[in-house]
């Protein structure tokens, strides 16, 4: 429900996105998946001695040219992030208060009309990764947006040689 008062909508959208986190947490556990957590670039999971090994593969950018700037993606294809967080899930609902603060002062922003700042994106594999910004995916998905602008950078992994990849 819209109160019309773009702070508390804000506040709202916050509450209605952690519970929808908290409800796709228990759903995996109840299904048994292991996680839902957001997928992190170049990290895979190798097996060892010990057993299954988190490992992150580095990547580099694919051309000299750039990047694409103010690009529109659509956010079912944002799949992860460049850096391992734990303040969102893998639909990028917010998984703690810890971003509460921001969140809603963006949602807020937006609904008062001043719009967003396009989000940094790198374009690996036909999937994209979050540099910075993750908030702003999260808000963006919270007010039923179905893409969002953004600065895109080409890059590709640099595998020192291929690892056995658990699934």
């Amino acid at each position: 429900m819209r109160t019309g008062l773009a702070r508390q909508d804000a506040r709202d959208d916050f509450d209605r996105a952690r519970r929808r986190a908290s409800w796709a947490q228990l759903t995996g556990w109840l299904h048994g998946r292991a996680s839902n957590r957001l997928p992190v670039l170049g990290e895979v999971m190798t097996t060892g001695t010990a057993g299954p090994v988190v490992r992150r593969l580095e990547y580099e950018r694919a051309s000299a040219s750039g990047r694409a700037a103010g690009t529109l993606v659509p956010i079912d294809q944002i799949v992860g992030t460049v850096e391992p967080t734990r303040w969102f899930d893998r639909q990028f609902w917010p998984t703690t208060e810890a971003p509460r603060a921001r969140f809603e002062w963006i949602d807020g922003e937006i609904r008062s009309g001043r719009g967003m700042d396009p989000v940094d994106l790198y374009h690996c594999g036909g999937q994209y990764y979050v540099l910075d910004r993750r908030h702003r995916i999260a808000v963006a998905r919270a007010l039923g947006e179905r893409s969002i602008l953004a600065n895109i950078t080409e890059v590709r992994l640099i595998h020192p040689r291929v690892p056995a990849i658990i699934s």
